[in-house]
């Protein structure tokens, strides 16, 4: 029974991990969008417990526009944050965003990126604060 208690949780979070990466797609109502970049990736297994439930409660106050729009900056400096997806970045904070990070990193496509993905969440993150929006 006490099994059952952290099963449902992961559950949900899993529910909303899938459905942000979905809203973040091409056409988000279509799964099998080819476009987005994690396609066909599965779910990593958590680090720690509760991990996913820290990442969903910074999910919560991600834009699914603006996730997208991170997602490129990290990948593609050149790309620029717009104003709104720089105030999102802030409102969510630093923490989230390196925990954002990390959640992605987790994926196996995504695996031989992670430190580049650390210090672009960060570096994302300071250049917004730095805007003073």
């Amino acid at each position: 029974m006490a099994r059952l208690a952290y099963v449902i949780p992961a559950m949900m979070v899993a529910f909303l991990l899938i459905f942000n990466t979905m809203t973040m797609a091409t056409n988000p109502w279509n799964e099998n969008d080819k476009e987005v970049p994690w396609f066909g990736e599965i779910l990593p297994p958590e680090p720690f417990i509760g991990f996913y439930t820290k990442v969903a409660q910074c999910l919560w106050n991600v834009k699914p526009v603006c996730g997208l729009q991170i997602y490129t900056h990290i990948f593609d400096r050149s790309k620029k944050l717009d104003d709104n997806c720089c105030r999102n970045v802030v409102k969510v904070g630093v923490r989230c965003s390196r925990e954002l990070g990390w959640a992605l990193s987790l994926y196996k496509k995504f695996k031989p990126h992670r430190a580049l993905i650390d210090k672009m969440s960060i570096r994302t993150y300071q250049e917004c604060v730095g805007r003073k929006l």
